[in-house]
């Protein structure tokens, strides 16, 4: 869900190939393997295609290899989409294969949201009430629940510790521990509401890239979408009031969890740059500068 740079020409060659080869191995795709491909830039961990044939287009995406290190369950993702998309909250899935690391889904024409568009006209309404929805779907068998705490912990025991990020780590811990000890029943969430994620046809939302996605805690998703957007207290409070589902134990921990949602991106960028160097390290020190100074009420518009 975050810019990167197109990969030279001949990995882009490769990429088509191994895709071709995979439509051509799955039956409910195999009829696609020869049409038009256009790739998309736009994450720093999957492959992702438009393509057109016979019958329409769609969105493709190959898996990364690594993604279960990051926390991607994709047999959990396989069910998570087939409820959303019935629930017409995602686009129509054509395959989800786990093994071969294959999604195909229906094309979305008018394209992902920018982050200004948040602010206009009644854009925050629109996606509050689709969230409320959201939030309100039963979590079915198959889809996993996810835990942030424990996520956290995860992704931090994988890194190296540095004197500097101390501070980070204790603060977390703090945070988790307050959060922790929260109770409310599991709902259907997203974890990765990023405006990118957000396709608006010019009459309805859809919610896309839900590899994140699963049973959990909405106060995160909530949370999670203001932290990446910097929402600041004026549309914090239109964004919630249009919620309308959050209690008020929830709205008392909500700016706690923002800087643990920033806590987790931060560690998960670290991760796709252990060396600091490239986008992925650059994100990740102004994660920690937002982090250090407590301050997730503004953000870097280059973080979005």
């Amino acid at each position: 869900s975050v810019p990167e740079s197109p990969g030279s020409a001949p990995a882009v060659a490769s990429g088509e190939a191994e895709l071709r080869e995979r439509l051509r191995g799955c039956a409910a795709t195999r009829a696609l393997a020869e049409g038009v491909l256009e790739e998309q830039h736009g994450g720093f961990s999957n492959r992702c295609w438009r393509l057109d044939a016979p019958g329409g287009s769609w969105f493709v995406r190959l898996g990364a290899a690594d993604a279960a290190g990051l926390g991607v369950d994709r047999v959990s993702e396989c069910a998570l989409l087939a409820a959303v998309s019935a629930a017409g909250l995602a686009p129509e899935v054509l395959a989800c294969e786990p093994g071969a690391g294959l999604l195909v889904t229906r094309w979305v024409a008018g394209g992902p949201w920018r982050a200004g568009d948040l602010l206009e006209g009644d854009n925050l309404a629109r996606i509050a009430a689709l969230l409320r929805r959201l939030h309100e779907q039963p979590v079915p068998d198959g889809v996993a629940f996810v835990n942030w705490s424990r996520q956290a912990r995860r992704l931090a025991s994988g890194l190296p510790m540095r004197s500097g990020e101390v501070p980070l780590h204790e603060r977390a811990a703090d945070a988790f521990e307050r959060l922790d000890r929260r109770s409310v029943a599991p709902v259907l969430c997203h974890h990765d509401l990023h405006h990118l994620n957000i396709l608006d046809d010019g009459e309805r939302l859809w919610l896309v890239d839900w590899e994140y996605g699963g049973g959990g805690d909405p106060l995160f998703d909530l949370a999670g979408f203001l932290a990446m957007h910097g929402l600041g207290p004026a549309a914090t409070d239109a964004f919630l009031q249009a919620y309308g589902g959050l209690e008020p134990p929830g709205r008392a921990l909500l700016d706690t969890a923002r800087w643990a949602f920033d806590y987790v991106q931060w560690l998960w960028y670290r991760h796709r740059a252990p060396d600091g160097t490239g986008e992925a390290g650059a994100r990740a020190r102004r994660l920690a500068q937002r982090l250090l100074h407590c301050d997730n009420s503004t953000i870097d518009q280059d973080d979005v």
